[in-house]
């Protein structure tokens, strides 16, 4: 029976003409993690003979509510922000587009499953796939999250996770574990000012960065640059430039080191051979930063002291850091979207044309 539900989904989905939708709470032009997964992941289909739809929030108002952006059609929903009130407009303006999901040939969420519920027991004929990311920022992580995630997962088909501490901590098998994707580049590093350190990401106390800022007191001083906003925005502005939600691809070109938490900025760290020099606060966080294949080419210290001392090293002695330097930035190579694009597509049960 296995095989049998492997090769329908197969045939059903070649004979729709591979139209694939999209859920996901945030999409461009707004910037984060799985903003730039979804959206790498699909200019690389896109390519490939897809038709992609996203399904996402409309954040800003001033933001259109049917748009195409690069071929990929996005549409935005609004809803109050209110815990339960906002799920059930979500899901009544969900069930407005009953035919797009229709003519789907599949559903797959980014971490927004539960806008799409009713959806899954409508048609539930149709093939749903969820992708698991990061973590909700509470820890201990609540019960009702840890009974969310598995409910997901028994509701997709297949699921794929971010890293393996997500299987540790929310009790669920993903059937692939996979790690982001970036831009490629050359590497090559010109006009690289010694004292450069770079942070990507957001400023809130779940990714460390109350350790960041003890540690950069630490120091003396460098020039430090922060491409993230949040919470801690003013405090930030002591050590460096705070430019809000920015594309920083030009300065890790120009940062020896980065000290950013987050999956897809270490990626991105890496293509450009950027040192990871950076923190946790928590055990969760520890092993979302170590449970990865990534771990021995990051310098990661809880205490801010230490990782003060660590990054001073690193600065005064680049040369202590180049095998680690070069080693990621080897091993990040295969970390292309159009491998990622191979993995959705096994995932989906999709076989390469011949």
């Amino acid at each position: 029976m296995p095989i049998l539900l492997h090769l329908q989904t197969a045939v059903i989905i070649h004979l729709m003409k591979k139209k694939v939708v999209f859920i996901t709470r945030l999409f461009y032009p707004h910037l984060g993690g799985v903003e730039k997964q979804v959206m790498g992941l699909s200019k690389v289909l896109l390519k490939k003979g897809y038709q992609i739809t996203v399904i996402t929030e409309k954040y800003n108002n001033k933001l259109k509510d049917n748009e195409n952006i690069n071929g990929i059609d996005v549409i935005r929903i609004s809803y109050p922000q209110l815990p339960i009130i906002g799920l059930l407009v979500i899901w009544l303006k969900m069930l407005t587009k009953c035919r797009l999901f229709f003519s789907s040939s599949l559903i797959h969420a980014y971490g927004s499953f539960i806008w799409i519920l009713p959806l899954r027991i409508i048609i539930f004929w149709k093939h749903y796939f969820t992708t698991f990311f990061g973590w909700e920022g509470i820890y201990p992580i609540p019960l009702r999250f840890i009974i969310l995630r598995k409910l997901v997962q028994k509701l997709s088909h297949k699921t794929t996770a971010d890293a393996g501490f997500i299987e540790k901590y929310y009790k669920v098998k993903a059937n692939v574990i996979r790690y982001p994707s970036a831009n490629t580049v050359t590497g090559v590093k010109n006009n690289i000012k010694k004292d450069e350190i770079l942070y990507v990401g957001r400023l809130d106390e779940d990714v460390g960065i109350l350790n960041i800022l003890a540690a950069l007191k630490e120091l003396g001083n460098y020039n430090v640059t922060f491409c993230g906003d949040g919470v801690y925005k003013n405090e930030c502005s002591d050590y460096g430039k705070v430019l809000g939600f920015t594309n920083p691809e030009k300065y890790y070109s120009k940062s020896r080191i980065c000290l950013s938490a987050g999956h897809t900025s270490i990626i991105e760290a890496f293509f450009h051979k950027c040192l990871i020099t950076t923190t946790y606060n928590n055990v969760l966080k520890r092993d979302y930063l170590l449970m990865t294949p990534f771990n021995k080419w990051i310098v990661v210290e809880k205490n801010p002291k230490i990782l003060a001392k660590k990054i001073e090293y690193y600065m005064n002695y680049p040369e202590k850091s180049k095998t680690m330097v070069e080693e990621a930035y080897d091993w990040v190579q295969k970390q292309t979207w159009e491998n990622m694009a191979k993995m959705y597509e096994s995932l989906w049960g999709i076989k390469k044309e011949t």
